[in-house]
């Protein structure tokens, strides 16, 4: 009788796409219907916001 283990699985989702380049401090896109809003913190680009469909980022 043969043995099957289990093993873990993991997989990792990238999103890549081709927009605008980033200027500034703070970077508010489209992205599936959703509106991301990133702000660079320590020389990375960091999402911040989402808003679903039909609901728009608010800026402060």
């Amino acid at each position: 009788m043969t043995s099957k283990s289990l093993s873990p699985v993991s997989a990792v989702t990238v999103s890549i796409r081709k927009g605008k380049a980033r200027h500034g401090e703070t970077n508010t896109y489209q992205l599936n219907g959703s509106t991301l809003r990133d702000i660079l913190v320590d020389g990375r680009w960091v999402t911040v916001v989402v808003s679903p469909e039909g609901k728009a980022a608010q800026s402060n």
